[in-house]
């Protein structure tokens, strides 16, 4: 990929940064699929075994409002993961009456699936390397409040979507 030209003003470069964050998202969606399809998952599967991954156990309705999903769909989705032997379902240990979804620990399975991860690490562990402890600061920052603009989009939508819901069945 050859490296574009920095733009010089500062609406310029608001353009370059919405329009290449943009890409950003884009790509890491094709990314991800193509990681889901080395799996034999579907996306929403592939990217539930990440919730588990970076959030630790979660019900099966804390699953479901995260992921913006209904309780049936996370059942079947979590049935699919559990015959991939990726997720097991245990009782939480703090209260028996509740059932949480942990990630398995095949060894072998979740080996393969940092497999496909480990260039993509490495290659952002360099890219980032380049920057100072400032500039990384600055970087950090910017990557935190996407996120949280992102989230907040996705609930007016979702809100939005349920509103929808309520008023057609009126």
């Amino acid at each position: 990929m050859q490296d574009k030209k920095i733009p010089k003003t500062k609406a310029e470069l608001l353009e370059s940064i919405l329009n290449e964050s943009r890409n950003l998202g884009t790509v890491s969606i094709l990314f991800h699929q193509t990681v889901a399809d080395r799996l034999g998952l579907h996306i929403t599967d592939h990217k539930c075994v990440d919730l588990l991954f970076t959030n630790g156990p979660q019900t099966a309705g804390e699953i479901a409002k995260t992921m913006g999903l209904s309780t049936g769909a996370v059942t079947s989705l979590i049935d699919r993961l559990e015959k991939k032997g990726l997720v097991e379902r245990k009782n939480d240990p703090n209260d028996r009456r509740k059932v949480r979804i942990f990630l398995t620990q095949d060894m072998n399975l979740l080996e393969k699936v940092g497999v496909l991860f480990e260039g993509l690490g490495r290659s952002v562990w360099e890219q980032l390397s380049e920057y100072t402890a400032d500039e990384l600061k600055i970087i950090l920052d910017y990557v935190r409040k996407s996120v949280n603009v992102m989230v907040q989009e996705r609930n007016k939508l979702l809100v939005h979507e349920e509103s929808k819901i309520k008023e057609n069945a009126r």
